[in-house]
C-alpha cells in the first residue's frame, strides 16, 4: 500500500516516516543511506514508535551507530535504560553477534535462525511485548566487507525470520541509490526479500530530480512518453516511491538512456539540497 505524505505541524512529514513507524508483522523494509543522520532519524522513528506503541523492539547495531541513535532516542524523551529494564528494548551488538552464526564466511541457516528466534522469545517472555520489531545492520556490515553473497544470504534468512515469528524488520544499506550497479544488480535482489525500499530521505526532491534528469537526457515530448509507458508496463517488486520505479524501469527497458538519467539525477538532487 502506498503511503502519501502528512501535513503536520513544522511542515511536510517525510515519507519514509510513516513506513518505519507503522510497520506491520511479517514486513521487510530496507533503507538505503549514505549518512548517519539519516540512518539515525530513521532506526529512532523505527524504535520510538514500537516503543510507544508497547511493542518489543530489537536493535542490532554496531557499536559506533549505537553511539548515534542512542544520544538521538534520548533526546526525543526515550529512556533508554528503563526500556532495556523491563524488557521492551533489546541492544545486540552486530559485531558480536554475527561471528555466531557464521560458518566458512556464510551464515549458518539452523544457527542463525536459533539465536536469533531466542532473542526474540525473550521479547516475548512477558505477554505485553507479543509484538516485535527488529532493525539490525549486520547484513550491512557483510556488505561494507564486500561479502555480498553472504550478505544476501541473511536477508533471506531474515526474511524466513519474520515469517515464522511474525515479526517486521527494518534493515540499513551504506549504499548508493544513484550509482548504476546498484540499480542493475543490487535492487532487483534486494527486491526478492523486501516489502518497501526507503531508497533517499526526500522522496519529493527525489521525483524533481528524475522527472529534470528525464527531461534534460530525451527532452521533454519523449520523457511524457516514456514515463507514462514505463510506469504502466512495470511491475514494482517491493513498495518504492514513483520517482525509484521510474528510475528501476527505466534501467530493465533503455539501460543506455538509464546511466545519463541516474547520473543527471545524483546531481539535481544533491544540488538541490544543497541549496535549501
Amino acid at each position: 500500500m502506498h503511503h502519501e505524505p502528512d501535513r503536520e505541524e513544522g511542515g511536510l512529514r517525510e515519507p519514509w516516516d510513516r513506513v518505519v513507524a507503522e510497520a506491520s508483522p511479517s514486513d521487510h523494509i530496507v533503507q538505503l543511506y549514505q549518512d548517519q543522520d539519516f540512518l539515525n532519524r530513521a532506526v529512532c522513528r523505527f524504535a520510538g514508535a514500537a516503543l510507544a506503541n508497547g511493542e518489543g523492539i530489537i536493535l542490532v547495531p554496531t557499536l559506533i551507530h549505537w553511539n548515534g541513535i542512542r544520544p538521538r532516542l534520548e533526546a526525543e524523551g526515550v529512556d533508554v535504560e528503563a526500556a532495556r529494564k523491563r524488557g521492551q528494548l533489546t541492544v545486540v551488538d552486530a559485531d558480536e553477534l554475527l561471528p555466531r552464526f557464521m560458518r566458512d564466511a556464510m551464515p549458518d541457516s539452523p544457527v542463525f535462525l536459533g539465536l536469533a528466534g531466542d532473542v526474540i522469545g525473550q521479547v516475548r517472555a512477558r505477554a505485553r511485548y507479543q509484538k516485535v520489531r527488529w532493525w539490525g545492520e549486520m547484513v550491512n556490515v557483510l556488505w561494507e566487507r564486500g561479502d555480498v553473497a553472504a550478505s544476501m544470504n541473511l536477508e533471506d534468512l531474515f526474511d524466513q525470520l519474520a515469517k515464522k515469528h511474525d515479526i517486521a524488520i527494518f534493515c540499513s544499506f551504506l549504499m548508493d541509490n544513484f550509482n548504476g550497479e546498484v540499480h542493475a544488480h543490487m535492487l532487483p535482489r534486494l527486491g526478492t526479500n523486501h516489502s518497501h525500499l526507503i531508497p533517499v530521505e526526500d522522496y519529493a526532491r527525489l521525483e524533481r530530480a528524475v522527472a529534470d534528469a528525464l527531461r534534460e537526457t530525451v527532452g521533454p515530448d519523449e520523457a511524457r512518453v516514456l514515463e507514462s509507458r514505463l510506469l504502466s508496463d512495470y511491475r514494482s517488486p517491493f513498495n518504492m516511491p514513483r520517482a525509484q520505479a521510474l528510475l528501476l524501469a527505466l534501467r530493465q527497458v533503455l539501460p543506455t538512456v538509464a546511466d545519463p538519467v541516474l547520473q543527471r539525477s545524483r546531481k539535481l538532487y544533491t544540488a538541490s539540497g544543497t541549496a535549501r
